[in-house]
């Protein structure tokens, strides 16, 4: 079972759909779930931490971002492969869809920037997730990784209660978090996340090539006064 409690929300503003209605691609589920096992194995396997920083520190140009993520990640799932099964589509309750007003928060303005209308949704999905337990602590630690690094962004501004929040229920009350679809512009979201641990890799990023591997912003949705993609799956 997936529970949405914050709103999913679709990369271009409308679910895809078929004869059988809206529905979230099985690929959306897969790449929350890869981002978290990136970051947890880089954090525990010193040997992953050498070769990624290896690999990191010998680029002598300015490197594609996206492009980078994917060659870490193929790194690391050769190393440690896993294994899920995940329905091709899951589709959504047409009660649980609506369209709402989305509001994108800048980090480094501090400020909401973009306002736009987006299709949502809210509500549980009768959905299984064949393999998905024994990844419960990968899953726990990049949520509260990535929801520390926002509080972060966030600190001192007005949205920085709302965040408080959810890394009360990541750390009390969600039995394994899952940060799914659009809740970000920056075209990476969280999948250079595990690079910001790495204080030499963060550095060169930093200084030689003035790249700030951090989400740059972070969508807001006012009608309900939360993020988006926050969900909780119980087994």
């Amino acid at each position: 079972m997936l529970i949405a409690w914050n709103a999913i929300l679709p990369e271009n503003g409308e679910f895809l759909c078929d004869e059988n209605g809206a529905f979230i691609p099985s690929n959306e589920i897969r790449e929350a779930i890869e981002s978290a096992l990136v970051f947890y194995y880089i954090k525990k396997d010193k040997e992953i931490e050498h070769r990624v920083k290896k690999i990191i520190l010998s680029i002598d140009t300015k490197p594609k971002l996206k492009t980078l993520a994917k060659k870490i990640k193929e790194f690391i799932f050769a190393k440690h492969p896993y294994s899920i099964q995940i329905p091709e589509k899951i589709y959504l309750p047409k009660d649980g869809i609506q369209k709402v007003a989305i509001e994108r928060f800048d980090f480094a303005k501090r400020e909401f920037i973009e306002r736009k209308e987006s299709e949502i949704f809210k509500g549980t999905l009768n959905l299984t997730i064949q393999g998905i337990e024994p990844l419960k602590a990968a899953l726990t630690s990049y949520a509260r990784g990535l929801a520390e690094q926002e509080h972060k962004l966030l600190e001192g501004t007005l949205l920085e209660p709302y965040i408080i929040q959810i890394q009360n229920s990541i750390a009390n009350e969600w039995e394994m978090t899952l940060r799914i679809g659009a809740w970000t512009t920056t075209p990476y979201k969280g999948d250079l996340l595990f690079f910001w641990r790495i204080k030499e890799v963060r550095e060169k990023l930093l200084k030689e090539f003035k790249l700030d591997i951090r989400p740059k912003d972070i969508l807001f949705i006012p009608k309900f006064k939360e993020f988006v993609g926050w969900c909780e799956y119980k087994a």
